[in-house]
C-alpha cells in the first residue's frame, strides 16, 4: 500500500506542455484517487506523448510533482510512477511471475526475500497465483492486462498510469477490469490517472474527468458537471454527443441568453461567461434533454409556444431502453433527440410534425468561436 504523505497532491503538474503546440496545463490528483483523461482528437498522440513524459522516458517542460518532491528531471525508474499500456507489453517468452518480476530483477536493489514477498502479493492482489507459471500467450486477455498492471504495481509506486489499457478488449471483459481496477484502488488506495479515448471508459473508470484535445485540458470536472455545464463545445459534443444550433443572442439576463435560431424561432439558454449581446453563438443541448411533442388535431405551427421548435419526423430508431429521433428544423438542421420508449410506432412515421423544446437549464450558449477553456 502506498505510504501516507498527508495532506500533499499525489501529482501535481505545474506549466506542464504535453505536446510542444498546446499551451502548458495545470493538473493535481489527490491521494487514493483516479482521475481519467479523456482525448477527444483524431489522434492518442497527446495520450501517449504524456506517458512517456510522466514516466520519464521523453522530455517535457514544466514540473512534475509526486508528493511535493519535483521528479522532473529524474530518469526513468526513479520517480515512483509505473505505466501500463501497450507501449509496454508482455515479454512472450517469460512466464508470468518472471515477467511480474522483471522490474525488480533488473534494478537488483532488493533482497531475494522481499522479492519473494511483492511477488506473492502482487499475484493475490491481481488473482494471477494460478497462472503464474504461463506464457502470456496462453492468457485471456483480462489476464493480460492483470499481469502488466502486476508488473507495475510490483514496484510500490506512488501512482499508476494506464494509458489506454483495455484498447482492444472485448466489451464485457473491459467491464470486468474497470470493476477490478476499482475495487484494487479501494484496497489498496491506489492512486491512478486512466489515460482513454473512450468517453465510457472515462466515466465507469473515474469521477473527475479532464477532457483533453490535443495537449489542450478543456475542462476537469465530475461527469454532471461535463454534461450539463461544458465549458466549450467540444467538450459537449464529445461527452454526450450534444446538438449544436446556431443562434444570435438577442438579449442577455445575468446567465440566461435569448437567442435568434436561422428559422426565425427565439430559444434559451444558459450563457456562457465570455457570451455578450449581438454575439454569434453556439447552443448545446443533449439528445435526451429535448422534448418532443407530435400533434394531433392541429398543426404544429398553431400549437407551438414560445421556445417551441416546429420540425419534422426524419427518422425514429428503438434502442430497447430508448427511441432516438432525427428531427429536421424548418432551415434544414437535424438534431438528434433521445426519448423513453413512450411512443407508438404509429406515432413515428417519418414525415410527421412535431415540437421540440428544452428547459434553459439545460442547453449552454457559447461564443461560436470559442474552442478552449
Amino acid at each position: 500500500m502506498p505510504p501516507a504523505h498527508g495532506s500533499l497532491p499525489a501529482l501535481a503538474l505545474t506549466d506542464f506542455t504535453v505536446l510542444p503546440e498546446a499551451p502548458p496545463l495545470a493538473l493535481r490528483l489527490s491521494s487514493g484517487c483516479c482521475m481519467a483523461l479523456l482525448g477527444i482528437g483524431p489522434t492518442t498522440h497527446d495520450l501517449n506523448a504524456l506517458t512517456e513524459a510522466l514516466a520519464g522516458r521523453s522530455r517535457a517542460s514544466g514540473q512534475i510533482c509526486v508528493y511535493g518532491m519535483d521528479v522532473s528531471h529524474k530518469p526513468q525508474g526513479r520517480r515512483s510512477i509505473a505505466t501500463v499500456g501497450g507501449h509496454a507489453p508482455l515479454f512472450d517468452h517469460l512466464s508470468v511471475t518472471d515477467n511480474i518480476l522483471f522490474p525488480l530483477r533488473a534494478t537488483g536493489l532488493l533482497s531475494p526475500a522481499e522479492i519473494h514477498r511483492r511477488r506473492d502479493e502482487v499475484l493475490a492482489l491481481t488473482g494471477l497465483d494460478a497462472v503464474r507459471t504461463f506464457l502470456p500467450p496462453a492468457l485471456s486477455t483480462e489476464q493480460v492486462f492483470r499481469a502488466a498492471l502486476a508488473r507495475a504495481l510490483i514496484t510500490s509506486p506512488d501512482l499508476l498510469v494506464l494509458n489506454q489499457p483495455l484498447k482492444g478488449m472485448p466489451p464485457q471483459a473491459a467491464k470486468r477490469s474497470l470493476a477490478f481496477l476499482e475495487r484494487l484502488r479501494q484496497a489498496i488506495g491506489l492512486t491512478s490517472l486512466f489515460l482513454t479515448s473512450d468517453r465510457t471508459e472515462a466515466f465507469m473508470a473515474a469521477n473527475t474527468i479532464g477532457v483533453l484535445d490535443q495537449g489542450h485540458l478543456l475542462q476537469v470536472a465530475d461527469a454532471p458537471t461535463l454534461l450539463n455545464r461544458p465549458a466549450t463545445p467540444a467538450v459537449a459534443l464529445a461527452l454526450g454527443d450534444a446538438n449544436i444550433l446556431t443562434g444570435k443572442v438577442l438579449r442577455l439576463d445575468d446567465d440566461t441568453a435569448e437567442l435568434r435560431l436561422p428559422s426565425g424561432e427565439t430559444v434559451e439558454a444558459m450563457a456562457d461567461g465570455d457570451l455578450a449581446e449581438h454575439d454569434l453563438a453556439s447552443i448545446c443541448i443533449l439528445p435526451d434533454r429535448l422534448s418532443v411533442l407530435f400533434p394531433r388535431q392541429v398543426e404544429a405551427d398553431n400549437a407551438a409556444e414560445a421556445g417551441d421548435l416546429p420540425c419534422t419526423l426524419v427518422s425514429a430508431h428503438h434502442l430497447g431502453h430508448t427511441i432516438t429521433m432525427r428531427m429536421r428544423l424548418r432551415d434544414g438542421t437535424e438534431i438528434t433527440v433521445n426519448r423513453p420508449p413512450v411512443h407508438t410506432q404509429r406515432e413515428l412515421n417519418a414525415g410527421r410534425p412535431a415540437l421540440l423544446a428544452w428547459q434553459t437549464r439545460n442547453a449552454t450558449a457559447f461564443p461560436m468561436d470559442k474552442k478552449t477553456s
